[in-house]
Parts: C-alpha cells; structure tokens; sequence
C-alpha cells in the first residue's frame, strides 16, 4: 500500500532522482522545489518508506500543474490519478476555476482521461521543449 503526503526537506533528493529518471540528466532540477514544499504545494507517494513519486502544484502560476512523475515500475497502478486529485484538491480550495499544465506527450491521454483539454492555440504559452498544453476546469456543483 501506498500514501500520498506533502512533501519535507528531506525529500528532495529522491523527488531530484524520480525527476531526472524522468527527464533525464539533461534537464535540471527545480529550485522551486523548496518553496512549493513550504507552500503545501508539493506532494509525494510513498511506499514502504521509498518515494516512488512526486507532484508539484503552484496556486499562483500561469501554469499551476508543475509535475506529476511516478517511477515506471509504479505506473499503471492509480498511484499518478490520486496524486493529481489531491493537487487538484489543492488548487480548487486555493480558488482556482481552472488547472492548466503542460503535459509530456506520452502522458496527454492520461490527463485527457482525468478531464483535462488541449488549450486552444492562440492560447497557448508557448514551451521550450516538446508537450500539450492543457486545461481543466472546475466542476461547479449548483
């Protein structure tokens, strides 16, 4: 069994190695880590006291879904769905009518079956790397 919770200090090292496990070495880590981790913004799964994944969410951002990486071996498994409901939980109680995140292209029916939407091009932020820019809006129950 697994359990999300926020991420500390102490986490950043394995969140650094699922990150560049991910990515790649190529790409570097965030500094923006910390202050997420401050924020409550940062979450990971844990497993047997082993991180086996991560997600970043930043109220204040144009693009408030900063990561949502797991370890392959863990994927497939709803672990990546929970961690996005509770980032998701985060930004809607923070106000936010919307998420929007730009998503790896192997990962775009994921977040398409979790009701996110390509945003429309002239919409569109514009990325220096390869990705969909997507968008999901808040359910408002009446």
């Amino acid at each position: 069994m697994f359990e999300i919770r926020n991420a500390r200090a102490e986490d950043q090292d394995s969140i650094r190695q699922i990150y560049i496990s991910a990515v790649g070495p190529q790409r570097r880590f965030n500094e923006h880590w910390e202050q997420l981790i401050q924020a409550g913004g940062l979450l990971v799964a844990e497993m047997d006291d082993c991180i086996i994944g991560f997600g970043g969410i930043d109220v204040s951002a144009t693009e408030q879904l900063k990561w949502l990486y797991l370890l392959p071996q863990r994927q497939g498994a709803g672990i990546g769905s929970q961690l996005l409901s509770r980032l998701e939980s985060i930004g809607w109680e923070a106000g936010l009518n919307s998420i929007r995140l730009h998503s790896a292209p192997g990962a775009v029916e994921f977040y398409r079956r979790h009701g996110y939407k390509p945003v429309i091009k002239v919409h569109e932020i514009g990325h220096d790397h390869e990705g969909v820019e997507m968008v999901k809006s808040k359910v408002i129950d009446l």
